[in-house]
Protein backbone atom coordinates (compact mmCIF):
# COMPACT_ATOMS: atom_id res chain seq x y z
CA UNK A 1 0.00 0.00 0.00
CA UNK A 2 1.29 3.43 -0.88
CA UNK A 3 2.41 5.53 2.08
CA UNK A 4 1.00 8.60 0.33
CA UNK A 5 -2.64 7.42 0.54
CA UNK A 6 -4.81 8.25 3.54
CA UNK A 7 -6.06 5.46 5.81
CA UNK A 8 -9.57 5.79 4.32
CA UNK A 9 -8.27 5.54 0.76
CA UNK A 10 -6.24 2.46 1.58
CA UNK A 11 -9.24 0.79 3.25
CA UNK A 12 -11.35 1.49 0.13
CA UNK A 13 -8.72 -0.14 -2.03
CA UNK A 14 -8.76 -3.20 0.22
CA UNK A 15 -12.57 -3.42 -0.09
CA UNK A 16 -12.28 -3.40 -3.88
CA UNK A 17 -9.68 -6.17 -3.73
CA UNK A 18 -12.01 -8.32 -1.62
CA UNK A 19 -14.92 -7.67 -3.99
CA UNK A 20 -12.78 -8.54 -7.01
CA UNK A 21 -11.05 -11.64 -5.71
CA UNK A 22 -13.61 -12.90 -3.19
CA UNK A 23 -13.05 -14.67 0.11
CA UNK A 24 -9.78 -16.22 -1.04
CA UNK A 25 -8.13 -12.83 -0.65
CA UNK A 26 -9.74 -12.10 2.73
CA UNK A 27 -7.09 -13.85 4.82
CA UNK A 28 -4.26 -12.05 3.06
CA UNK A 29 -6.06 -8.74 3.36
CA UNK A 30 -6.64 -9.20 7.08
CA UNK A 31 -2.99 -10.07 7.59
CA UNK A 32 -1.99 -6.98 5.65
CA UNK A 33 -4.31 -4.85 7.79
CA UNK A 34 -2.91 -6.29 11.00
CA UNK A 35 0.66 -5.71 9.85
CA UNK A 36 -0.05 -2.18 8.63
CA UNK A 37 -1.95 -0.91 11.65
CA UNK A 38 0.37 -2.78 14.00
CA UNK A 39 3.33 -1.00 12.45
CA UNK A 40 1.54 2.35 12.67
CA UNK A 41 0.79 1.74 16.36
CA UNK A 42 4.39 0.75 17.08
CA UNK A 43 5.73 3.80 15.23
CA UNK A 44 3.40 6.18 17.09
CA UNK A 45 4.30 4.60 20.40
CA UNK A 46 8.00 4.99 19.64
CA UNK A 47 7.48 8.67 18.83
CA UNK A 48 5.59 9.23 22.09
CA UNK A 49 8.26 7.44 24.16
CA UNK A 50 11.03 9.42 22.46
CA UNK A 51 9.22 12.69 23.14
CA UNK A 52 8.74 11.72 26.79
CA UNK A 53 12.44 10.84 27.11
CA UNK A 54 13.44 14.21 25.68
CA UNK A 55 11.20 16.01 28.17
CA UNK A 56 12.53 13.94 31.07
CA UNK A 57 16.13 14.61 30.10
CA UNK A 58 15.55 18.35 29.67
CA UNK A 59 13.90 18.46 33.09
CA UNK A 60 16.95 16.70 34.57
CA UNK A 61 19.30 19.21 32.92
CA UNK A 62 17.24 22.10 34.27
CA UNK A 63 17.17 20.61 37.77
CA UNK A 64 20.95 20.10 37.79
CA UNK A 65 21.43 23.87 37.54
CA UNK A 66 19.26 24.52 40.61
CA UNK A 67 20.76 22.15 43.18
CA UNK A 68 23.00 24.67 45.00
CA UNK A 69 24.19 22.05 47.48
CA UNK A 70 20.64 21.16 48.53
CA UNK A 71 20.90 17.48 49.51
CA UNK A 72 17.15 16.89 49.27
CA UNK A 73 17.07 18.42 45.79
CA UNK A 74 20.08 16.35 44.78
CA UNK A 75 18.38 13.19 46.01
CA UNK A 76 15.31 14.00 43.89
CA UNK A 77 17.60 14.78 40.96
CA UNK A 78 19.28 11.37 41.21
CA UNK A 79 15.88 9.66 41.54
CA UNK A 80 14.74 11.37 38.34
CA UNK A 81 17.87 10.22 36.53
CA UNK A 82 17.27 6.65 37.63
CA UNK A 83 13.62 6.87 36.61
CA UNK A 84 14.67 7.91 33.11
CA UNK A 85 17.18 5.07 32.87
CA UNK A 86 14.51 2.61 33.99
CA UNK A 87 11.86 3.87 31.56
CA UNK A 88 14.20 4.34 28.59
CA UNK A 89 17.20 2.04 29.05
CA UNK A 90 19.98 1.95 26.49
CA UNK A 91 19.14 5.40 25.10
CA UNK A 92 21.50 8.32 24.57
CA UNK A 93 19.34 10.39 26.92
CA UNK A 94 19.80 7.88 29.74
CA UNK A 95 23.55 7.76 29.20
CA UNK A 96 23.85 11.55 29.17
CA UNK A 97 21.70 11.79 32.29
CA UNK A 98 24.05 9.42 34.12
CA UNK A 99 27.05 11.44 32.94
CA UNK A 100 25.37 14.53 34.35
CA UNK A 101 24.67 12.76 37.64
CA UNK A 102 28.35 11.82 37.87
CA UNK A 103 29.38 15.40 37.09
CA UNK A 104 27.15 16.75 39.86
CA UNK A 105 28.38 14.31 42.51
CA UNK A 106 32.00 14.43 41.36
CA UNK A 107 32.08 18.22 41.55
CA UNK A 108 31.20 17.85 45.24
CA UNK A 109 33.99 15.36 45.82
CA UNK A 110 31.58 12.43 46.05
CA UNK A 111 33.74 10.28 43.80
CA UNK A 112 32.30 6.96 44.93
CA UNK A 113 28.83 8.13 43.91
CA UNK A 114 30.19 9.45 40.61
CA UNK A 115 31.93 6.15 39.97
CA UNK A 116 28.70 4.25 40.62
CA UNK A 117 26.77 6.36 38.09
CA UNK A 118 29.51 6.04 35.46
CA UNK A 119 29.84 2.29 35.99
CA UNK A 120 26.09 2.02 35.44
CA UNK A 121 26.44 4.11 32.28
CA UNK A 122 28.99 1.68 30.83
CA UNK A 123 26.39 -1.10 30.97
CA UNK A 124 23.97 0.71 28.64
CA UNK A 125 23.85 -0.52 25.03
CA UNK A 126 24.17 2.83 23.29
CA UNK A 127 25.39 2.97 19.70
CA UNK A 128 27.62 6.02 20.05
CA UNK A 129 31.35 5.26 20.18
CA UNK A 130 32.23 8.80 21.22
CA UNK A 131 29.90 8.86 24.22
CA UNK A 132 31.03 5.39 25.24
CA UNK A 133 34.68 6.49 25.16
CA UNK A 134 33.87 9.61 27.20
CA UNK A 135 32.07 7.45 29.76
CA UNK A 136 35.03 5.11 30.25
CA UNK A 137 37.46 8.03 30.52
CA UNK A 138 35.32 9.78 33.13
CA UNK A 139 34.95 6.52 35.02
CA UNK A 140 38.73 6.17 35.06
CA UNK A 141 39.05 9.75 36.36
CA UNK A 142 36.60 9.02 39.19
CA UNK A 143 38.55 5.88 40.09
CA UNK A 144 41.86 7.74 39.86
CA UNK A 145 40.51 10.38 42.27
CA UNK A 146 39.97 7.56 44.78
CA UNK A 147 43.49 6.18 44.25
CA UNK A 148 42.07 3.11 42.51
CA UNK A 149 44.98 3.07 40.10
CA UNK A 150 44.76 -0.45 38.68
CA UNK A 151 40.99 -0.24 38.28
CA UNK A 152 41.37 3.10 36.48
CA UNK A 153 43.87 1.61 34.03
CA UNK A 154 41.50 -1.30 33.41
CA UNK A 155 38.74 1.18 32.59
CA UNK A 156 41.02 3.03 30.16
CA UNK A 157 41.69 -0.22 28.32
CA UNK A 158 38.06 -0.06 27.13
CA UNK A 159 38.68 3.20 25.24
CA UNK A 160 39.28 2.24 21.60
CA UNK A 161 37.90 5.21 19.65
CA UNK A 162 40.88 6.80 17.79
CA UNK A 163 39.57 10.30 18.57
CA UNK A 164 40.20 9.70 22.29
CA UNK A 165 43.58 7.93 22.18
CA UNK A 166 45.52 11.04 23.25
CA UNK A 167 43.22 11.72 26.21
CA UNK A 168 43.25 8.04 27.19
CA UNK A 169 47.03 7.71 27.13
CA UNK A 170 47.66 11.03 28.90
CA UNK A 171 45.40 9.92 31.74
CA UNK A 172 47.09 6.52 31.74
CA UNK A 173 50.40 8.35 32.17
CA UNK A 174 49.00 10.35 35.09
CA UNK A 175 47.87 7.16 36.81
CA UNK A 176 51.17 5.36 36.24
CA UNK A 177 53.10 8.37 37.53
CA UNK A 178 51.10 8.24 40.77
CA UNK A 179 52.06 4.56 40.98
CA UNK A 180 55.72 5.66 40.76
CA UNK A 181 56.03 3.92 37.40
CA UNK A 182 57.98 6.64 35.59
CA UNK A 183 58.96 4.40 32.69
CA UNK A 184 55.34 3.47 32.09
CA UNK A 185 54.24 7.10 32.44
CA UNK A 186 56.83 8.24 29.88
CA UNK A 187 55.67 5.61 27.42
CA UNK A 188 52.02 6.58 27.90
CA UNK A 189 52.75 10.31 27.50
CA UNK A 190 54.78 9.65 24.34
CA UNK A 191 51.91 7.62 22.93
CA UNK A 192 49.49 10.44 23.71
CA UNK A 193 51.78 12.98 22.06
CA UNK A 194 52.17 10.80 18.96
CA UNK A 195 48.39 10.77 18.61
CA UNK A 196 48.36 14.57 18.86
CA UNK A 197 51.07 14.84 16.20
CA UNK A 198 48.87 12.90 13.79
CA UNK A 199 46.03 15.32 14.48
CA UNK A 200 48.32 18.38 14.36
CA UNK A 201 46.97 19.44 17.72
CA UNK A 202 49.27 20.50 20.55
CA UNK A 203 48.48 20.20 24.25
CA UNK A 204 50.55 22.43 26.53
CA UNK A 205 49.79 20.67 29.81
CA UNK A 206 50.93 17.34 28.39
CA UNK A 207 54.13 19.00 27.15
CA UNK A 208 54.79 20.28 30.69
CA UNK A 209 54.29 16.78 32.11
CA UNK A 210 56.70 15.33 29.55
CA UNK A 211 59.32 18.01 30.19
CA UNK A 212 59.12 17.27 33.92
CA UNK A 213 60.11 13.68 33.13
CA UNK A 214 63.01 14.76 30.92
CA UNK A 215 61.17 14.21 27.64
CA UNK A 216 61.32 16.63 24.73
CA UNK A 217 58.21 16.18 22.61
CA UNK A 218 58.24 16.81 18.89
CA UNK A 219 57.06 20.28 17.96
CA UNK A 220 53.57 20.33 16.52
CA UNK A 221 52.73 22.97 13.95
CA UNK A 222 49.01 23.44 14.17
CA UNK A 223 47.26 24.26 10.90
CA UNK A 224 46.44 27.93 10.48
CA UNK A 225 42.73 28.78 10.29
CA UNK A 226 43.61 31.29 7.55
CA UNK A 227 45.12 30.17 4.27
CA UNK A 228 48.74 31.24 3.74
CA UNK A 229 48.34 31.72 -0.01
CA UNK A 230 45.81 34.02 -1.65
CA UNK A 231 42.82 32.38 -3.27
CA UNK A 232 42.30 33.14 -6.94
CA UNK A 233 39.21 35.17 -7.64
CA UNK A 234 36.65 33.16 -9.58
CA UNK A 235 34.58 34.44 -12.46
CA UNK A 236 31.52 34.48 -10.19
CA UNK A 237 33.37 36.60 -7.61
CA UNK A 238 34.55 38.94 -10.39
CA UNK A 239 30.98 39.36 -11.50
CA UNK A 240 29.80 40.09 -7.96
CA UNK A 241 32.47 42.74 -7.54
CA UNK A 242 31.69 44.56 -10.78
Amino acid sequence: MSEYLSDEEQIERLKKLIKTYGGAALTGVLLALIAFFGWRYWQNRQDVERFQAINQYQSIVDDSAKLDGDKAAQSRFISNVQALVKSDPNSVFSLQALLLQAKVTGSQGEWASAEKALAQATTLKVKDDGLIAITWIRLARAQFAQNKFDVAIASLNNVTDPAFVATRDELRGDVLLQKNDQAGAKKAYESAWAALVKRQQSRELLKVKMNALGLTPEEIKEPSPIRDTPVETTNIENGAAS
